[in-house]
């Protein structure tokens, strides 16, 4: 990857960082207004930001990662990392397919979506697909289906590579080491 490639990239990461960061809040803003729209707004742009950063860490379903190393390299990512899980925001992003899965597949057709507090104390006596988006602002997990995702693991990464991220997008795009 040349130098002036890898900046834009550090550079587009960066910008997506701080999306994610201000969806982070978002999700805080809309909990202390008791405004489940809000929150769940924001946990939806919170996992697209994600996603983005994903897809140019490792390309769209890793298809790009040995290209991209030296890109998650110069910013301290690795492979295990949080941010390069996109299931949950696929759950979100595809919707439309998840309500025909969930039509086809459910047998009693309940249906609860958008629900802020405990997944083992919110709604009783659903089946798995029944259960769509459930927030859990004490774990900071996000259920769909039976399947978590913890966003505060996510913020956290996020930050974390931030300063060196900010720096590295920082630096010239051009090779400094001259002829």
């Amino acid at each position: 990857m040349d130098t002036f490639h890898l900046r834009i990239f550090q550079r587009q990461v960066l910008d997506q960082c701080h999306f994610l960061l201000a969806s982070a809040n978002e999700v805080n803003q809309g909990l202390a207004q008791h405004d489940n729209n809000r929150v769940f707004y924001g946990i939806q742009n919170l996992l697209s930001a994600g996603a983005n950063i994903s897809k140019m860490l490792w390309g769209q379903g890793g298809k790009r990662s040995e290209q991209r190393k030296r890109l998650r390299d110069s910013i301290g990512i690795s492979d295990n990392s949080p941010l390069r899980e996109v299931t949950m925001r696929n759950h979100f992003e595809h919707m439309d397919e998840r309500i025909d899965r969930w039509w086809s597949e459910s047998q009693r057709h309940n249906h609860a979506d958008k629900n802020i507090g405990p997944k083992d104390r919110t709604i009783v006596g659903l089946d798995t697909i029944d259960m769509f988006r459930l927030f859990d602002p004490q774990t900071t997990e996000i259920v769909f289906w039976g399947q978590e995702f913890n966003l505060q693991a996510l913020v956290n990464e996020v930050q974390t590579i931030l300063p060196l991220l900010q720096a590295e997008a920082s630096k010239p795009h051009w090779d400094e080491s001259g002829p």
